[in-house]
């Protein structure tokens, strides 16, 4: 650059598909270019491209509403998959190598402030490859997602027997939780081999490295696993930034529960599931994940082994409490299982915790678990089942609901 020659404004390119998720999608978008002009940037350096996955539902009101924000939308003949969706996306946007580039689910809400830490972070530190904020279930970031585990046949092994030996999912409970814990309190930068896939950032020029966003033979789910093993196999590094915080309307695509196991999502999860572990590991490692897999849904659907005693709290539709012996720094987790495979979790300090009601109205109808644990000594202080039978939010979250949270405090998180 010349002396004297004024910075180049960097660009982002946001690469979002959707599938029967128009009403979240146009949250998303709004929220991004709210975000993006908070942080004073022009909205002409704010690329946004949405593909429709050819989504069986109607969405053509919500697609014009898009188009009526400055957003390229893409009408895709065939559903190609999330990961043909984004690089459809991509192929819309321009760039050099120092822009940025976002891959973001449909259902994601950019939460004020969200946005210039992933930026910032990744123009100062060229070794990092990607980044991603914490990800809230909630608007009022009371349940946080955990960090992903990097799955590997070890981990698939350990996964499976704790559907049905307790010694063993204690074990992958602690150790998942150990992993988290700096995921959930740490207020700086965490390094991890595994980020979310939800809403992932890159500098156009790594992108530009690996040929394209993602590789397009998974039809969904894998490909953002894919992506980080060929990150890190490049030797970028992978970092989860927590000064940036976005809501995640979870599976509000592909359903949750019985409603995934029927559908097209989990037809799609075993056929990319096959093609991961056959890309990384061999056809023979391969074969053998989905033996243990098949053993695992058959344990599964006998029946989890719970890891702890459990105790009952009924059903509650405004928000669990629970009660502690003495004050303590505490971490709650809330899971679908009573083994906790995959939890989130609120972090707080007390004698108490009473979950928000318009936190859990944001969940599905259905059996929760949750188990508090004591942040200090590890020890578990309870564990519990509960039912929920009001319905979860159908609809994204609105700039007055987000301000009405603001004028709150927010629920401890160490």
């Amino acid at each position: 650059m010349s002396p004297g020659a004024v910075p180049r404004e960097r660009r982002l390119a946001a690469l979002v598909v959707n599938y029967n998720s128009g009403a979240f999608a146009v949250g998303c978008v709004r929220s991004l270019i709210a975000e993006w002009a908070a942080a004073g940037r022009p909205r002409e350096t704010l690329d946004l491209v949405l593909v429709d996955n050819r989504s069986p539902r109607d969405q053509s009101a919500y697609l014009a509403e898009i188009e009526s924000l400055g957003v390229r939308v893409v009408r895709s003949e065939e559903n190609l998959g999330y990961a043909g969706g984004i690089n459809l996306a991509y192929a819309q946007t321009r760039g050099a190598p120092e822009d940025f580039v976002a891959i973001l689910n449909p259902d994601l809400y950019f939460l004020p402030g969200s946005v210039e830490p992933l930026l910032e972070y990744l123009a100062t530190h060229p070794e990092c490859g990607a980044v991603d904020p914490r990800a809230t279930i909630d608007p009022g970031q009371v349940f946080n997602l955990p960090r992903n585990l990097m799955p590997t046949p070890w981990d698939v092994l350990l996964l499976n027997l704790s559907h049905r030996f307790a010694r063993v999912g204690r074990y992958y409970a602690a150790r998942r939780v150990r992993l988290s814990m700096a995921w959930w309190v740490d207020p700086g930068a965490v390094e991890s081999d595994f980020l979310s896939g939800a809403c992932i950032f890159l500098r156009r020029g790594v992108v530009e490295q690996l040929g394209r966003p993602m590789d397009p033979r998974f039809p969904l789910y894998f490909e953002d696993t894919d992506l980080f093993r060929e990150l890190s196999h490049r030797g970028y590094r992978l970092m989860h930034v927590n000064r940036s915080s976005v809501l995640h309307h979870w599976s509000r695509s592909s359903g949750a529960g019985d409603e995934f196991e029927a559908g097209e999502g989990a037809r799609r999860y075993k056929i990319s599931s096959r093609l991961f572990y056959e890309k990384h590991y061999g056809r023979l490692l391969a074969a053998l994940v989905r033996r243990i897999n098949t053993l695992g849904q058959r344990w599964a659907a006998r029946g989890v082994a719970p890891i702890h005693p459990i105790a009952s709290l009924g059903l509650v539709d405004d928000g669990p409490r629970l009660e502690f012996d003495r004050p303590r720094r505490f971490l709650v987790e809330l899971g679908l299982t009573p083994n906790w495979l995959v939890a989130a979790a609120a972090v707080g300090e007390g004698q108490s915790w009473r979950c928000p009601p318009e936190a859990w109205a944001w969940l599905f109808p259905g059996r929760y678990f949750l188990r508090a644990l004591d942040r200090d000594s590890g020890a578990v202080l309870g564990a519990f089942e509960v039912f929920k039978s009001t319905p979860g939010r159908s609809e994204p979250v609105t700039p007055a609901e987000l301000e009405s949270l603001a004028a709150r405090p927010l629920a401890a998180s160490g």
